[in-house]
């Protein structure tokens, strides 16, 4: 096995592990959060691991390309590297779950959203622009499971970036895409997001 396959592999385990300890050990808050995307942060300082030889940018003809890198058995603790071309805007929705994205490459920009309304009638919220954040190399972003957002690619490359769930994609059945002007939501499950499994760097 290749030396870059090894140093991938002993990274992302070690960087899953100490992420999995925060976690199962402090519960999900903002502070555990803020220690995973140090974490993370140092995981994706190390671009020579993940470059675009090993995990491709999307063509021409593709929106965006998704690799599972490594997640549990449940599906939880699951790392992607995403990279996607300039566009957008993403539907605004949440995850259902706690997230932290962090930057290898290209600039996406994080429009945040707060909530006004107590989240008691069902279909119905009432949302308004909080902050932006601009996440590039060296930059990371946590969001708590009810945290709101809406993402562009802005930057004229692909994006490259890590995406860590507390749920991977299928079993995110908790999610809610919100329309601003109308007032509503809608449950979408993560299940749409085409993953490419082919590049795993640890299998659960």
């Amino acid at each position: 096995m290749q030396t870059s396959t090894l140093k991938r592999q002993a990274a992302v385990s070690d960087s899953i592990q100490k992420v999995r300890h925060i976690i199962n050990n402090q519960g999900v808050s903002s502070a555990a959060l803020g220690k995973v995307k140090k974490i993370l942060l140092a995981l994706a300082a190390q671009t020579e691991l993940f470059s675009p030889a090993d995990y491709p940018t999307p063509t021409v003809r593709e929106y965006g390309k998704v690799y599972l890198l490594s997640d549990d058995e449940d599906g939880s603790f699951s790392l992607y590297l995403v990279s996607s071309h300039p566009v957008g805007p993403s539907p605004i929705h949440d995850h259902g779950t706690w997230a932290v994205i962090a930057g290898l490459a290209g600039e996406e920009e994080n429009t945040i959203y707060k909530r006004l309304d107590d989240g008691q009638q069902a279909g119905k919220a009432h949302i308004e622009i909080d902050h932006t954040i601009t996440l590039a190399q060296g930059d990371a972003i946590a969001l708590m499971p009810d945290d709101i957002h809406h993402i562009v690619t802005t930057s004229e490359e692909p994006t490259r970036h890590f995406h860590l769930y507390g749920k991977g994609f299928i079993q995110q059945t908790e999610r809610l895409e919100f329309n601003l002007q109308e007032g509503t939501t809608k449950a979408v499950s993560g299940a749409f997001v085409p993953v490419d499994e082919s590049r795993r760097v640890q299998c659960s």
